[in-house]
């Protein structure tokens, strides 16, 4: 039996570079800062995907795209066995 689970990534780009961010981070503070820095003279906003930290430069010319991308995928109970068909090569 298997059980659908959603999980969603949010991507962040800035002038073409794609940061994925990290699932704890407050999307609405973030964009705030964003726009916050887009008004003011240019300054660092920085994202982090829980591993690396970035720090980008951000002005009133920067494009900055924001997508949220929702996925589905198909969970197994972690007590089932994966077998794999009887007609399955083996060999290397």
């Amino acid at each position: 039996m298997t059980s659908a689970a959603a999980e969603t990534s949010t991507h962040v780009e800035i002038d073409g570079q794609r940061f994925l961010l990290d699932r704890d981070r407050d999307l609405v503070d973030l964009m705030a800062e964003i726009e916050e820095a887009a008004r003011s003279e240019p300054r660092f906003v920085h994202l982090s995907d829980g591993e690396e930290l970035v720090s980008v430069l951000v002005s009133a010319r920067s494009r900055i795209v924001i997508t949220v991308e929702h996925e589905s995928r198909a969970r197994m109970p972690d007590s089932m066995p994966i077998q794999l068909p009887a007609d399955w090569d083996y060999r290397d």
